[in-house]
């Protein structure tokens, strides 16, 4: 599934490629994409004639704003990519969405296992501090209520150490666990949170609670340094991923311990460890991140 990093490639690439476009129709070629509104036909005729004024990101979506103050969103899950298609280009069988553009380009949403999903909302509310919702059900209709229960953004420059520290205290889970939780920290998946507890020589069934200081200092650094290397490195890609312009991305090449099971660690040497932590493949040097503490030299 695309991360931060690979959702920050698709977003720039966007943001270079079709700001300032108008969307003269939409196709919908698999109702279930749209999430809202509803039905699709509804999608369609409210999207026609809109603006798009900036492309950007929240946790694992692409945010498209439009010039009305209006916001689509696209959550690109497993295999979806978002790919912008000269004119002539020819047909795509997993197109499940296409945006066609006053200028005669296509925004195709490609997605072969049909996992992603499309809403457009109301603006407003993005920048409301994340919260738990207590009691039933929100309806949403704006596009902050899709992201009341994200928690902060890694990269941003209020997510401090000191702001770590404090969304670790108190908590009993491992630290692999806690970081795929998005009402935690938004954006990181499987890829990131073995590559940042590597780097931060941390265990990956630590509980999250016991944490030395210094420990949670490397690991705010350590987090933010691999997601920035993601981005520079326009992602990592295994099998669906790419960018706006339906190429691979670099960074896969540079990750150090995701995927290299028995491989030598590039930091001591000894072979890297896989184990399976809520369903998820974890890799991790256990001489380098030892669950007792730091290992000996």
């Amino acid at each position: 599934m695309p991360e931060l990093p690979e959702v920050e490639t698709v977003a720039r690439d966007l943001q270079r490629w079709v700001a300032g476009a108008t969307i003269v129709d939409a196709a919908v070629a698999w109702e279930r994409t749209i999430v809202h509104p509803q039905p699709p036909e509804r999608f369609v005729v409210e999207l026609r004639g809109a603006r798009i004024d900036r492309v950007g990101r929240r946790a694992k979506t692409v945010l498209i704003h439009l010039a009305d103050g209006r916001v689509l969103t696209v959550a690109l899950r497993m295999t979806g990519a978002l790919i912008v298609s000269p004119p002539g280009t020819a047909p795509d069988p997993y197109a499940r969405v296409i945006f066609t553009l006053a200028d005669g380009r296509e925004l195709r949403y490609r997605d072969v296992r049909k996992f992603g999903r499309i809403g457009l909302w109301q603006g407003g509310g993005l920048r409301q501090r994340a919260a738990r919702r207590k009691g039933p059900a929100r309806l949403r209709e704006r596009v902050g209520d899709v992201f009341a229960r994200h928690g902060p953004e890694p990269l941003a420059a209020a997510f401090s150490s000191d702001r770590l520290r404090e969304r670790l205290r108190g908590r009993r889970a491992r630290l692999k666990t806690l970081l795929l939780d998005q009402s935690f920290v938004a954006g990181i998946g499987n890829i990131y949170a073995d590559e940042a507890l590597w780097r931060a020589r941390l265990h990956p069934l630590r509980p999250a609670d016991s944490l030395s200081d210094e420990e949670v200092r490397r690991l705010h650094r350590s987090i933010r340094s691999v997601l920035r290397q993601g981005v520079r490195n326009r992602g990592a890609s295994f099998s669906d991923y790419v960018g706006a312009d339906g190429e691979p991305g670099a960074n896969a090449e540079r990750l150090k311990v995701y995927r290299r099971t028995d491989e030598p660690c590039l930091r001591c040497g000894r072979p890297i460890s896989r184990i399976v932590v809520g369903q998820r493949s974890t890799h991790f040097c256990a001489h380098c991140q030892p669950f007792g503490g730091p290992p000996d030299r």
